[in-house]
């Protein structure tokens, strides 16, 4: 019977520890990501799907994971397609961007929905992160942003300065925050709001200001 106790308290430990264990891996993820950042070419993943399938695969990724605590089980790796990293001083925020939109990519970074416009140049670049449970991780407090706020995205050649415009909520099949400008350098980023059974995205908004 000893043996039956020691089994039930071994795997009680397990559960319990989990969560610090899942946290401490992407935060090591994280690190290395932000450590080997190079500048590197854009490439659009592979495939034909338009802009409103990958919008409603985001969707369901985003929603996935707001259904559950624990992150969804996957067993790909993260893209290894480095393309920058963001910053914004005002929630103390400091990510990884991946090429990619991806549950692979988007437990340990922001994604760069393909379609979308590219970091610095004229369009609409779309970046998406979950809005994790734990304060302060991944897009936790992006509802904290407010407008005027500065948005730093490097990569390995510039760093670009985009100023937040628009703070707002639209339902999941809003596509209008994927609008391509013909002009002018865009930045959109999109999580799951409220943080618990979302009904709406949260958008911010920003756009182009400096580049160095």
């Amino acid at each position: 019977m000893k043996w039956i106790a020691l089994l039930f308290i071994v795997i009680g430990l397990g559960v319990i520890s989990f969560p610090f264990v899942q946290n401490q891996y992407v935060a090591y993820e994280q690190d290395k990501l932000l450590h080997q950042l190079e500048a590197e070419e854009v490439e659009e993943v592979s495939g034909e799907k338009s802009l409103t399938q990958r919008y409603e695969e985001l969707n369901a990724i985003l929603d996935q994971e707001a259904a559950s605590t624990t992150s969804p089980e996957t067993k790909e790796k993260p893209s290894k397609n480095l393309i920058g990293k963001m910053e914004i001083s005002s929630i103390n925020l400091e990510l990884p961007i991946l090429n990619g939109a991806s549950m692979e990519n988007l437990k340990v970074a922001v994604g760069r929905m393909s379609g979308t416009g590219i970091p610095g140049e004229v369009g609409n670049t779309a970046l998406a992160a979950h809005r994790s449970y734990k304060y302060g991780k991944l897009f936790n407090r992006l509802d904290e942003v407010k407008i005027g706020d500065s948005i730093h995205i490097e990569t390995g050649n510039h760093t670009y300065a985009y100023q937040v415009e628009n703070v707002f909520r639209v339902l999941p099949t809003d596509l209008s925050v994927l609008k391509q400008p013909e002009t002018g350098s865009i930045l959109t980023l999109i999580t799951c709001d409220p943080i618990q059974d979302p009904t709406h995205r949260l958008i911010v908004q920003a756009s182009l200001v400096k580049t160095s």
